[in-house]
Order: structure tokens, then C-alpha cells, then sequence
């Protein structure tokens, strides 16, 4: 994964948690992914974690501010990384209070 694959903005496509998460993970048909990046979201590490979907499918969750060290746009929220090959989604959280 290169860092500057997920600064340019024509990679990456933004999802409000609250609102769409469950109907992306029906429609990525990656089970569990709702709970995952929550889990992820509350409690954030490096290392991320890593989801098996349907018909051999992998995708990664990780927050990429903590595996790069270094700060991009948007970087401190979930992004959901199937391959260079598709789009990227950010996941994110509305601050409430």
C-alpha cells in the first residue's frame, strides 16, 4: 500500500458509518463489516484488521494515520482498502457534541 495511492481524491469514496455502513457491507457482501469498523473506530491500532467476504474476497480496514505515521486527509477515520484496482471507501463517524 502506498501512502499517495490514498491522497488522491479519485481514489477514495465517503461513507457516513451511522447512515450507509450496513448497506455497503450488504452491498460488498463482506459480512461482518459493520461491527468491524466500529470495533476499529472505538479502538484504533496499527495494525488494522482484515476481513474475508463472500467469493474469496479480502478486504482491509485500517486507519491510515497510524499505519503511516504520517497525517493525510481524512486519514484518523476507517478506510476500508480492497485493492488498487477499486475505489477506496472512508469511513466516517459525525462528532456529536
Amino acid at each position: 500500500m502506498n501512502i499517495n495511492w490514498f491522497r488522491d481524491e479519485d481514489n477514495l469514496v465517503y461513507i457516513n458509518a451511522e447512515k450507509d455502513l450496513h448497506r455497503l457491507e450488504v452491498q460488498l457482501q463482506l459480512p461482518g463489516l459493520e461491527e468491524a469498523a466500529t470495533e476499529l473506530h472505538l479502538h484504533p491500532t496499527a495494525e488494522g484488521l482484515t476481513l474475508k467476504g463472500a467469493r474469496r474476497t479480502t478486504a482491509r480496514l485500517f486507519i491510515p494515520d497510524l499505519l503511516f505515521g504520517k497525517h493525510i486527509e481524512m486519514g484518523e477515520n476507517v478506510f476500508l482498502y480492497r485493492g488498487d484496482m477499486v475505489e477506496c471507501y472512508v469511513i466516517y463517524w459525525i462528532r456529536k457534541g
